[in-house]
């Protein structure tokens, strides 16, 4: 039987299981805390509106700029409102798995990625055809448990681009320069470096592309 004090903080979490702070189930995140009550800043969602993504604060004033470690970063990466999570362009490290395993639009695959130097697999829906040419696919990041329902693995891959939009920045972007930001759904809370290839306006905000990735 789940003991009382579990229980209590089980309810205050969302029950997405979504694996994003480290733990498979929010029970599991949930009996953690209940020893050690600053493991709930793991869970991205508390505090939100079951089924949201967490919300930037309103005003930059309200940003620490800095991540976990305490380093600096010029802005913040949200995902487009109209996706399921962050947008990445990847490759496989062998790029004849897209056509092997016939990856097409809706497909839900898992991998982790190389070179960036992130630790953590990651699970991704897939939102564009991909480019059996070159290999390439557009994926947006969704919550672990989704490999779990019907994922297939596609092994290492290199991160090609992030893209999203940016509402909160300590200076202004420009094209071709290389910038620290901070992804708001990365699980390690990690800063990034990228060079900023791509700009365009959006009612919400400022859509970017950033290339050449590195946790930083």
């Amino acid at each position: 039987m789940m003991a009382a004090n579990v229980q209590e903080i089980l309810e205050k979490l969302p029950g997405k299981d979504c694996g994003q702070c480290g733990f498979k189930t929010c029970a599991a995140l949930a009996e953690f805390a209940a020893v050690h009550p600053d493991a709930l800043k793991r869970c991205i969602y508390l505090g939100q509106p079951a089924g949201l993504a967490p919300a930037l604060p309103a005003t930059n004033e309200d940003i620490t700029w800095k991540d976990m470690l305490g380093r600096e970063y010029d802005f913040v990466l949200e995902p487009f409102p109209e996706d399921p999570g962050p947008r990445e362009t990847i490759a496989p490290l062998n790029p004849l798995n897209v056509e092997r395993l016939a990856v097409k639009k809706g497909d839900v695959l898992y991998g982790r990625p190389v070179v960036t130097g992130c630790p953590v697999t990651h699970v991704g829906v897939v939102v564009e055809d991909p480019d059996y040419l070159s290999g390439s696919i557009v994926w947006c990041i969704v919550g672990l448990m989704a490999a779990r329902e019907r994922g297939r693995e596609i092994g290492y891959y290199h991160t090609i681009a992030y893209e999203g939009i940016v509402r909160h920045a300590r200076q202004e972007l420009q094209i071709g320069r290389r910038y620290f930001f901070l992804p708001r759904m990365c699980m390690l809370q990690s800063r990034h470096s990228g060079l900023v290839n791509a700009l365009g306006k959006r009612e919400n905000g400022m859509r970017v592309r950033v290339e050449g990735i590195w946790i930083a």
